[in-house]
């Protein structure tokens, strides 16, 4: 019984070290609790690979937050980009560190993976030197 036990505690082990710590929670505007834009706390072991932010603003009334959200993701819709279109600018963020995503949003998280995109980067040779 205690084998049984020591393999139970090693597996749950090895699980939660491969997880990523996030901030998980959200926002809607109107909702009296503001604590996930000012000071989330919530925090979730993501089996995802990153951390993420999505902060979005009421482009006609400059700065009110509509929606905001905190979580992790696998996949990303925009990479620390900010997109804006008539209605609302929207911020995405990613990180890839613990605890990463506790940003208002607005500006690039610090801990980016440097290798996002990099697929897309081509190297051309140039023209021999003389």
């Amino acid at each position: 019984m205690y084998r049984f036990f020591v393999v139970i505690a090693m597996v749950s082990m090895a699980c939660t070290a491969n997880a990523l710590l996030c901030y998980t929670c959200s926002y809607s505007w109107g909702s009296v609790d503001d604590s996930c834009i000012t000071k989330p706390t919530h925090q979730t072991n993501c089996t995802k690979k990153y951390c993420t932010i999505v902060r979005q603003e009421l482009v006609r009334e400059h700065g009110k937050v509509a929606t905001f959200l905190r979580g992790c993701e696998d996949k990303l819709e925009e990479y620390n980009s900010v997109v804006t279109d008539s209605t609302y600018k929207t911020y995405y963020r990613s990180c890839i560190s613990d605890l990463c995503n506790d940003s208002d949003g607005k500006r690039p998280i610090s801990s980016a993976d440097p290798n996002v995109g990099a697929i897309e980067n081509m190297i051309i040779k140039g023209k021999p030197r003389k």
